[in-house]
């Protein structure tokens, strides 16, 4: 009995001390963390000071009228203080025109720099990696934007940095004598160092660790030091510089302050469990009494004789086993009724609220069709009047009057669609549509369909059309309805140049149309109710997509009134969709007799 009570204890022990001591192993190199990553936005803060200098003096009337030499004193005066760091001034080929490490007019290197090819004014501030200074011949690195002056002609103002600017960052008073501390570049070359900086600076880091620096953000890596310490590595990467600071604490100092904290709280839960075992006891003599008390009052009840409970031999528990038999059956009795009752309640709360919820889903359906249909129905009107205004114009040219009404059809037929659709959904509803039955070839339809949209696609994205002959009895219209609702869904929420794949075939007594396509994809919460009236994924706020959300509910009613079904899948957003459409097989006439050949794959890909 003691070792089945003290050994799920002692377990539980040991497990608790395990998580307390990964826990405060995390807790250490959480601090760390903070400490690199305050250590990162120092990096940022004086790359964005540098660059807002930078960018006061492109704007300014010196660089306008090249005065050089004004400018070569304005900066000068600003890196007074600063005597790790000096100003630059290059042509957009990267020709020094002036420096502020030598005196105005001084010579400077003549030839263009491969750099500057990099610094342009659409490409925006560049930060550079780990190099030689030309004219310092000192390890730098240099923040560079571009100043247009004239189309096509801009400087490059460059702040140049010797690495030695930021070893004031590497000091931290929370930081212990051997923690190394280091800044790379993009490219994992060593910038600045605070232990055996003359050996590091402008080395690689170790391959390992420069894996683990590309593949996150911020993380932490166990690993050994060039100066053989095995450290954890906690890094993050900056944003604005893409530079990584990496603080590397020694393994034994972050487990010997864990296993120190562990060693406290076991000391204290062991003394808590010594505590609990002695309340225990006490309480365990108090128990007996209360138990024979309970037993009394238990028979006190109820006076109906019962079948004895079967003994326990525990005389106390048995008594109050006895006792309590007494009330069972009324007690159950009453839990019973008051169970139904709260059954009941529960039930009828439920009801209220799916009848609440769908309330609510019907009144914001009908809010955002109100919306959308307002909106499809201005642009297109909006069109066709600007279109009309354009013909009243006088001494108008014809090509111009040509593109105004070529603007109003292709509106007006925008505008007829969504009233067909609207349409369409409101017969399907109100059981009104009539389907023209007849032998149709679905891969006829489809072949149709496809060379119709790639018209309109006018080769936007990349098709792949594989059909089989298959014969279904069928309304062709409202077929070709229904592959045109796809295809269009699939050339609208796909990028240009993405690939549009559509494939028929019969299988197991039915035909199938699938539409895939490596567009947007569906979110998992719309696939349960893609195929509803008035559904759609979520649009930007200019409504460049378009659409009433009508098209995916058209197919799955037109589908079903052929007797077929469709179905949807998609891996996600961005991971593209495929729609696929069954239908019955036509009856035993021989569908090859009106075709007079057999069923051949054919495939088209554009």
């Amino acid at each position: 009995m003691a070792a089945a009570i003290l050994l799920p204890v002692a377990l539980a022990f040991w497990i608790g001390l395990s998580m307390l001591l990964e826990w405060e192993r995390e807790s250490r190199i959480n601090s760390v963390r903070e400490m690199a990553r305050a250590k990162s936005f120092q990096i940022d803060r004086e790359i964005a000071a540098a660059e807002a200098s930078l960018r006061g003096m492109a704007q300014s009337e010196s660089l306008r009228t090249s005065d050089f030499a004004r400018m070569h004193r304005w900066a000068s005066a600003i890196n007074a203080s600063h005597p790790w760091s000096w100003t630059m001034l290059a042509d957009q080929d990267g020709r020094a025109l002036f420096n502020t490490l030598v005196p105005f007019g001084a010579p400077l290197p003549a030839a263009p720099g491969k750099w500057a090819q990099g610094v342009t004014p659409a490409s925006g501030t560049r930060v550079s990696g780990y190099f030689i200074g030309t004219l310092a011949q000192r390890p730098t690195v240099s923040v560079d934007v571009a100043a247009p002056v004239t189309p096509g002609k801009h400087y490059i103002i460059s702040q140049i940095f010797d690495v030695r600017y930021f070893e004031r960052i590497l000091n931290h008073d929370n930081m212990g004598p051997d923690w190394v501390v280091g800044i790379f570049d993009a490219a994992g070359t060593t910038i600045v160092r605070n232990r055996h900086a003359h050996s590091t600076v402008g080395k690689p880091m170790r391959p390992d660790f420069l894996a683990a620096t590309r593949a996150s953000n911020s993380g932490v890596f166990r690993h050994t030091t060039h100066d053989g310490a095995e450290v954890y590595g906690v890094f993050t990467r900056s944003r604005s510089s893409n530079w990584t600071v990496v603080i590397g604490v020694p393994v034994a100092q972050i487990e010997a302050a864990a296993r120190t904290a562990t060693l406290y709280a076991a000391m204290a839960l062991m003394l808590l469990m010594g505590l609990a075992l002695a309340v225990a006891i006490f309480l365990g003599n108090k128990l007996e009494t209360a138990l024979r008390d309970a037993a009394a009052a238990a028979r006190s009840l109820g006076r109906r004789a019962l079948p004895r409970p079967e003994p326990t031999r525990v005389e106390e528990v048995d008594a109050l086993l006895t006792g309590l038999h007494h009330t069972s059956e009324a007690l159950a009795h009453e839990s019973a009724v008051r169970q139904a009752l709260q059954e009941e309640r529960e039930q009828l709360l439920l009801s209220e609220q799916h009848a609440r919820r769908m309330a609510e889903g019907q009144s914001r359906a009908k809010d955002n069709f109100l919306a959308m249909l307002g909106h499809e129905l201005r642009n297109p009107l909006a069109a066709i009047a600007g279109a009309m205004a354009v013909l009243e114009m006088p001494a108008l040219k014809p090509e111009i009057a040509h593109n105004a009404r070529e603007i109003s059809r292709r509106q007006m037929r925008h505008l007829t669609r969504i009233v067909d659709d609207l349409l369409d959904v409101q017969r399907i509803l109100s059981g009104k549509i009539v389907l023209q039955h007849a032998r149709v070839d679905l891969a006829d339809v489809l072949r149709g369909c496809c060379e119709a949209k790639k018209l309109v696609d006018a080769g936007n994205h990349h098709w792949t059309v594989e059909v089989e002959e298959a014969w279904i009895d069928g309304d062709r219209t409202r077929i070709e309805q229904i592959v045109d609702n796809l295809l269009h869904n699939a050339i609208k929420y796909t990028p240009a140049g993405g690939h549009i794949t559509v494939r028929g075939r019969s299988q197991d007594g039915r035909a199938l149309v699938e539409v895939s396509d490596t567009g947007v994809g569906i979110a998992p919460e719309l696939l349960p109710v893609i195929f509803d009236v008035l559904v759609q994924g979520p649009t930007s706020i200019d409504r460049a997509q378009g659409g009433l959300g009508l098209g995916l509910a058209l197919v799955k009613q037109l589908a079903a009134l052929h007797g077929g079904a469709v179905q949807v899948e998609s891996a996600g957003h961005g991971q593209g969709s495929r729609f696929t459409v069954s239908f019955p097989l036509a009856g035993a006439l021989d569908a090859g007799a009106a075709k007079g050949t057999d069923a051949e794959p054919a495939a088209n890909a554009a």
